[in-house]
């Protein structure tokens, strides 16, 4: 199944859960297109990925001295000027001065079945929970990375309920725009994800998932990272911000979901709530539940029109900012970390939720539907990095890096390929934090305007 991602920035980098691909200013372009084969239990996938971008000069420089610390001589001068201590995490600004082009092995996977186990090694991206744009540990907003994994072929009936699994190992490249430290260069991540329903016909689904990246020394060290997420991390973010100490270990993700779908009402809700800390004590936990949390809500619902047309609403929260316990405690920021100082990244771009590290944003849709049509109109808001924001000296009411984006899309699907198109006026305020004046002054210097334009053609077979 081939297929081919257009996308084009005017004005700034813009995009996410687009995989290996990195959507800078300019023109943009993934494609996938390869083949499975099945021999008995054994299957093997091979889907490489090409990722283009032409990587256009910015207007505006987000490491400008008036407005952030210079970052460290071992730093990149592309890497993140807002999160180098102690919010640190691996998020160029931009991908170097030249245009990107690079193959990634994709969505590949070789794996075996027995029975309800299955068994393999993959570089295709995970997918976990239930949200649509923003899932908190997993989803395909950063290149796949190579791992081993163990999961259920199948949903298992067993005398509890109705049970799917995941087990993976893998490790995670930093990007080029970074660091100068070849030995820091691998990170390895161990994950488990588990889903109960009580049967097959049960609408609700609840789930757990854990993922703890840790140090490693190169790929060969992976392995003897497997269970770790089984260990105990401790609290690496639990530091005053004035304690500069790098300790390198392990840092964690974990989440609680559920899934509740009505099929007869044509609704689905969901949420996903995660921690970047596990409680110190039930206590602790009775008394701060929202210590380092993150959270994922959405809602769909769909409406029959007419024998061949219906409507459907989308819409979804996603909150990764710093809770208010910050006031009584030390508390990190959601996808950086204090231990692994690229955070929770793959090559550059964020593993989980794509509005990045201690961000929050919504988003809303509706669409028509009829025969193989869909025309529909969409909004969002994004509010970024809005904790290393708080670091700054001059930070403000007024100062929040801030985009909101309508806009347009439409689609068409026959047996033989789909198409889909998606524009969205973007307005962002206070790029990079380059505003310090209030919002009675004005002070536009740094607001800027982006038209993004994403086309989509898949094809069902050559």
């Amino acid at each position: 199944m081939p297929q081919l991602t257009f996308i084009n920035n005017s004005t700034l980098p813009f995009g996410q859960n687009d995989g290996a691909l990195w959507a800078g200013k300019g023109s943009n372009l993934r494609a996938l297109a390869g083949f499975t084969a099945s021999v008995g239990p054994l299957r093997i996938v091979v889907i490489p990925e090409l990722a283009y971008s032409a990587n256009n000069r910015l207007s505006i420089d987000p490491s400008d001295p008036r407005f952030v610390k210079p970052v460290p001589a071992n730093r990149s001068k592309y890497s993140s000027p807002s999160n180098v201590f102690p919010y640190s995490i691996d998020i160029p600004w931009r991908f170097g001065d030249a245009a990107l082009n690079r193959i990634y092995p994709g969505q590949s996977s070789v794996s075996f079945t027995s029975g309800p186990a299955e068994v393999g090694a993959a570089t295709e991206n995970e997918w976990w929970g239930p949200a649509i744009r923003n899932p908190i540990v997993m989803g395909d907003n950063a290149p796949g990375f190579p791992h081993a994994f163990l999961r259920t072929s199948h949903p298992v009936n067993t005398i509890v309920g109705r049970l799917d699994g995941r087990w993976i190992v893998g490790g995670l490249n930093e990007s080029d725009y970074f660091d100068d430290d070849p030995s820091n260069d691998v990170r390895s991540l161990s994950a488990l994800g588990i889903t109960w329903k009580r049967n097959a016909a049960s609408g609700l689904t609840l789930g757990f998932t854990r993922s703890v990246f840790s140090v490693a020394s190169g790929y060969s060290d992976v392995p003897s990272h497997l269970f770790d997420a089984l260990k105990n991390t401790g609290h690496p973010n639990a530091r005053a911000l004035t304690d500069s100490t790098i300790i390198p270990g392990s840092d964690q993700i974990f989440s609680l979901f559920a899934r509740w779908a009505l099929p007869r009402y044509g609704l689905e809700s969901y949420v996903e709530w995660g921690r970047a800390e596990f409680p110190v004590s039930l206590r602790d936990f009775l008394k701060q539940p929202e210590h380092t949390r993150g959270y994922t809500t959405g809602i769909q619902w769909a409406r029959q029109i007419s024998d061949d047309a219906h409507f459907r609403v989308q819409a979804e929260i996603t909150n990764v900012e710093q809770s208010t316990t910050y006031r009584f405690r030390p508390i990190g920021s959601f996808y950086t970390s204090r231990s692994v100082i690229q955070g929770y990244t793959n090559e550059g771009q964020v593993i989980g939720a794509g509005l990045g590290p201690g961000s929050s944003g919504q988003w809303i849709a509706g669409d028509y539907f009829k025969a193989g049509w869909q025309f529909g109109l969409t909004a969002g808001r994004l509010r970024f990095n809005n904790d290393a924001f708080f670091l700054l000296s001059y930070a403000s009411r007024c100062g929040h890096d801030v985009t909101t984006f309508p806009g347009v899309r439409a689609g068409y699907s026959n047996s033989y390929f789909r198409l889909r198109a998606d524009y969205a006026s973007a307005s962002r305020y206070n790029t990079f934090f380059q505003n310090k004046n209030s919002c009675e002054s004005g002070g536009e210097g740094s607001d800027r305007s982006n038209k993004n334009l994403s086309v989509t053609l898949t094809t069902f077979g050559w």
